[in-house]
């Protein structure tokens, strides 16, 4: 990606990057692997995977002042009951925020099973009060799933839909009633001979305006050939709701390693007709990672025929990074942006931001605008969250001051408010 070093002395002056937060320090937690989440005034909120009062990690809040200056609180740390009932180990996951600021998550591990909760934090006089929402395989056979570790999604009741990802995995609904809320099985993947289905889901399932959900496995589907697993390279996924009652899975995809991807992971994005993603590795052959860098696609609706696959990037493990783990945003004038957790040409492979320009015909154009170099940041594993302004702001599970990851803005990078 030669074009895309020429361009960043030109940005340089125009993109602004700024440090918000170094975890590390006390009890704030530490190892940021997911997107964080804005509320209307825009405070920053986000998961730790570990540190905390307890080591199992944190929900935090990052909030600015009027002097430039940004405050962390920590709002919870958990494994703060006996067993870690409370949940432990909020991972991949992000938080989700309703109208009235409670915040919603999913942790890995701990809840009544120890397999992993869905939890609600409500802003109260005296603090944040966590309640578990639903302790993971708590039905028979551990029918419900366990591990979820993804954000949860919104429905238009106020339901919440999000997915587990231990073997093989399910996606779920959660509805709130006046007795609490109730857990509904959509969908149990694997369920298909040689899991052609999908196995693994992965990332925040999407909703579309029809209420079909669409979301990704990290494996399953092409059972021959894939480099990465024997049960595949992964899928991409609709589920229907049916009239009668119950939903169907449509696979639209299987990903079949080399230039085409695999591993997929980071949700989906709808825009039009088509849906985008990234996948781990795969993409480019002339990586030095034999698997792959990863690759950025889109998948257009093609009338009369199955969903049409375009690669619109793929990474080489250097100057344009290595794993676009996080998946992407996009701005109103139709610009992606994301990061890849590792690459980039700093002193050390600790991941970039890119932007990704369509073009009236060709290739989409692809910018660096940040390369990390330890001290600010290693590993931005994580999506990236966009602003009314435009303003990103994203995370790392490694670096900064103390080692233990940060929370980053870049500003000035986006052609439009979202």
């Amino acid at each position: 990606m030669l074009a895309s070093l020429f361009l960043v002395p030109a940005l340089a002056a125009q993109v602004q990057f700024q440090v918000l937060h170094n975890f590390g320090s006390g009890t704030d937690g530490g190892g940021v692997w997911a997107p964080v989440t804005l509320d209307k005034d825009g405070n920053v909120y986000g998961a730790t995977s570990g540190g905390g009062a307890y080591g199992y990690g944190t929900v935090f809040e990052i909030s600015p002042s009027d002097s430039g200056q940004w405050t962390e609180t920590l709002l919870h740390s958990f494994c703060s009951e006996p067993n870690c009932t409370d949940g432990s180990e909020p991972y991949l996951g992000g938080l989700a925020i309703d109208a009235a600021g409670n915040l919603y998550g999913t942790t890995v591990f701990g809840g009544l099973e120890g397999r992993g909760t869905l939890f609600e934090l409500t802003p109260g006089a005296n603090g944040w009060i966590e309640t578990v929402l639903h302790s993971f395989c708590s039905l028979p056979g551990c029918a419900d799933g366990a591990s979820p570790d993804s954000t949860p999604t919104w429905g238009p009741s106020g339901d919440l839909y999000g997915v587990t990802f231990a073997s093989p995995g399910t996606a779920f609904e959660l509805t709130p009633g006046p007795d609490g809320w109730t857990f509904t099985l959509l969908y149990s993947f694997c369920s298909q001979p040689g899991c052609s289905d999908g196995s693994g889901p992965t990332g925040p399932l999407t909703k579309d305006r029809d209420g079909n959900l669409y979301g990704m496995t990290l494996a399953g589907g092409i059972t021959t050939g894939c480099p990465v697993s024997i049960l595949g390279c992964g899928v991409i996924f609709a589920l229907h709701p049916l009239a009668g009652g119950g939903w169907q899975e449509i696979v639209l995809h299987r990903f079949g390693g080399g230039r085409d991807g695999d591993d997929p992971s980071g949700g989906l994005v709808i825009r039009a007709d088509a849906l985008y993603g990234t996948t781990q590795d795969g993409g480019s052959a002339g990586c030095e990672y034999e698997l792959g860098c990863g690759a950025v696609f889109e998948l257009a609706r093609n009338p009369g025929g199955p969903p049409r696959e375009t690669i619109l990037e793929t990474f080489d493990g250097r100057g344009d990074g290595l794993s676009p783990e996080g998946g992407l945003v996009f701005d109103r004038k139709g610009n992606a942006y994301g990061a890849t957790a590792f690459g980039g040409l700093g002193p050390c492979d600790c991941g970039v931001v890119y932007k990704l320009t369509p073009q009236a015909n060709g290739p989409w154009k692809y910018t660096t605008l940040h390369t990390f170099h330890g001290s600010d940041g290693v590993q931005p594993t994580a999506g990236l969250t966009i602003d009314s302004r435009g303003n990103l702001y994203g995370t790392t599970v490694l670096g900064g001051l103390n080692g233990a990851g940060v929370v980053y803005e870049i500003s000035g990078a986006t052609d439009s408010t979202n």
